[in-house]
């Protein structure tokens, strides 16, 4: 398959200046589609933006990703933070890499499907690098807003919890990813009820317990917190940032 071929010939589709071996296109208003070449030309890395387009922030992403090629092709993971990206005026400060089973671009193509990696300026605080598939697919495509070059940080907050006074809760063993302010507001409803409880994952691969039992009592590993009201929200806040 000569992939240079299929993408020069995408409509619309023209060189992007600056950058060797890539191409940004534009299939309806308020988009522009990009894509780079890895350096042995097998792969490609493509990012989208939506009524957000900065082109030489774009072009700084597509150029740090391929300096770390090796590492974003060989990776196994799903999805993964490159760290060390920044760029003036922004507070991004990785870019983010999704393998071709956790992505919908070019699905119509097999084959060129198979080979593209999906990234993104993003934030350390959104991805472990132990997501699964479909929880990569749930991130990239749905929470993260990937395509927004002017989003704020969506951070990774997986959970799994039971109030039995409000009924609120996950359903089995399963955990799911929930807002920042979903989380804060679910932690101050555990006041008072003694057999609630909320487990949180966050990006640093973290597993934290929390219940009520006078005060909030919050555990990871060997490390117990007893924390008033007003601290719980603020250990909520700095444990996902």
């Amino acid at each position: 398959m000569d992939i240079a071929a299929k993408l020069s010939a995408l409509p619309n589709a023209r060189p992007l200046p600056g950058v060797s071996d890539a191409w940004e296109w534009s299939p309806a208003p308020g988009f522009v589609l990009l894509a780079a070449l890895s350096s042995d030309r097998r792969y490609v890395f493509r990012l989208n933006t939506k009524d957000s387009y900065d082109a030489e922030l774009c072009r700084a992403v597509l150029e740090f990703v391929r300096e770390r090629e090796s590492e974003a092709i060989a990776r196994p993971e799903p999805l993964i933070a490159l760290a060390g990206f920044s760029w003036p005026g922004r507070e991004f400060d990785v870019v983010g890499r999704v393998r071709p089973e956790a992505h919908r671009l070019f699905h119509e193509e097999p084959d060129l499907h198979d080979v593209v990696f999906g990234v993104f300026p993003g934030y350390s605080a959104e991805i472990s690098g132990a997501e699964s598939v479909d929880q990569a697919a749930e991130r990239y495509g749905r929470m993260f807003k990937a395509s927004d070059m002017n989003r704020s940080p969506s951070p990774y907050v997986l959970v799994r919890f039971d109030n039995p006074r409000t009924g609120a809760g996950t359903m089995g063993e399963q955990p799911v990813f929930i807002s920042p302010d979903y989380l804060a507001h679910e932690l101050r409803l555990l006041e008072g009820i003694k057999d609630a409880y909320l487990e949180l994952w966050n990006h640093r691969n973290e597993q934290w317990y929390v219940r009520w039992d006078g005060l909030w009592h919050v555990s990871c590993g060997a490390q117990e917190l007893r924390l008033s009201a007003e601290e719980v929200a603020t250990w909520a806040a700095e444990v996902i940032r």
